[in-house]
């Protein structure tokens, strides 16, 4: 251990660097550090460490995180008025299909919160179930990410969302409702003979370039987490609680508060006038 030194500790750093073509954010490297110290001290535990021997440590401070770009209400009503047409255009039928798929993975993202990824990947239809207060009934998801098991309050948009994939799946069932019921034991977002593609990053883009929404006004880039920052944007403009917000997203209220505080302001604009 004696051979890790304060120079080969710059050399991973710059090597870091060059690879993630810029400097990682604070979350980051605290998580690199945080990582490299728990090593270093099972190594002094077993010994293979002087108490004596300084160790030299990584940074831990970097550029504040940001939230990503998100879409304004006229942006998103331009997204879904564009999707319906171009999911039925493209060089091939695997072209097709993916888009087919993309638009309802888009629509999913959109009227959940939820984290695109992991948290999509391992969703089955047994894990959607129906919620009833009082006649009205709400469709509750179940999802296991990046902060463990939860369960969210779907949009009811979602659901023409999710009765159209079971009418491209050719399921046989009628509706969501006896899908449901049946807690039928697949997963979703598949193409129809079960095969699930690695991600949607370059179908969502290649959509947004296609209808002129790739950048932000900053000319940031748009990406699938922009779907998640702009449900909690607007659901903090329609006034949900920022505690029951983070729930609903599995994150913190203080990761809520940091992203979209600054926000408050001009979504009660209103108000404040």
């Amino acid at each position: 251990m004696k051979e890790i030194t304060p120079e080969l500790v710059k050399d991973f750093e710059s090597w870091r660097l060059s690879q993630m073509g810029r400097d990682p954010q604070a979350s980051t490297k605290r998580t690199h550090a945080t990582t490299y110290n728990r090593i270093v001290a099972l190594a002094r535990e077993q010994n293979l460490i002087a108490d004596t021997y300084r160790v030299p440590l990584l940074d831990p401070h970097g550029s504040p995180s940001q939230a990503r770009p998100a879409f304004s209400n006229e942006e998103i009503a331009q997204l879904l008025a564009y999707m319906p047409s171009w999911e039925k255009v493209g060089r091939s039928s695997r072209t097709k299909e993916m888009r087919q798929l993309c638009r309802s993975y888009v629509e999913f993202l959109l009227y959940t919160g939820a984290r695109p990824g992991t948290e999509l990947k391992s969703m089955r239809w047994r894990h959607l179930q129906w919620h009833w207060i009082g006649d009205q009934r709400y469709l509750k998801v179940w999802l296991s990410g990046k902060t463990g098991p939860r369960y969210l309050i779907a949009k009811h948009l979602v659901v023409d969302c999710l009765e159209r994939l079971i009418t491209w799946h050719q399921l046989p069932y009628k509706d969501l409702n006896a899908v449901i019921e049946a807690r039928l034991d697949r997963l979703i977002f598949t193409f129809p003979r079960g095969v699930q593609p690695y991600n949607f990053n370059p179908q969502f883009e290649n959509l947004l370039k296609e209808c002129n929404l790739l950048k932000d006004v900053a000319g940031r880039n748009r990406s699938l987490y922009s779907l998640r920052h702009t449900y909690a944007t607007f659901a903090l403009a329609e006034g949900v609680d920022i505690h029951t917000l983070a729930r609903q997203m599995g994150t913190s209220t203080l990761m809520i508060e940091r992203h979209y505080s600054k926000l408050t302001p001009m979504m009660a604009a209103a108000k404040l006038a």
